[in-house]
């Protein structure tokens, strides 16, 4: 890679969809399950996780560093990208984006499942016209600021 930084793959349903940036060896158990859940996902290809961060998307930039696609409003990506802290247990939705009505919701259950007790999910900014109420109305433990 361009960066210098390997990644390790893990196997998902015979597929390498997780990838983990040398910089981020060791993943959080809450962090291991939401990059699970993701790759659950049928339409998602790839799921990366660096410090601190994760995306996850059916598509990638391209390249040899290809990084997911999760830009809002992109015309064919499904996509999230996540700012993870363990230390204050908190994910905060970063961006999402879904060009298949219904992918937006599987990749917010996704993250938010199997959070362990005390975690939240949080979104900073809601721009959604009603997407983030509705799903704060399905988890407990999302909170919109």
């Amino acid at each position: 890679m361009k960066d210098g930084s390997a990644e390790e793959r893990r196997e998902q349903g015979g597929k390498s969809k997780i990838l983990v940036t040398r910089a981020a060896r060791v993943v959080h158990p809450a962090v291991d399950a939401i990059a699970r859940n993701l790759a659950e996902i049928d339409r998602i290809s790839i799921v990366r996780i660096s410090p601190g961060f994760l995306r996850a998307s059916s598509e990638t930039t391209g390249g040899v560093s290809g990084k997911p696609v999760t830009t809002p409003g992109h015309p064919t990506a499904i996509g999230v990208s996540l700012i993870l802290d363990p230390d204050l247990q908190e994910v905060q939705f970063y961006e999402i984006t879904s060009a298949v009505r219904g992918y937006g919701g599987r990749m917010v259950d996704a993250v938010l499942r199997d959070l362990p007790g005390g975690w939240t999910g949080v979104v900073l900014m809601d721009w959604s016209s009603g997407f983030w109420e509705r799903m704060e109305g399905r988890h407990g433990n999302l909170v919109i600021m």
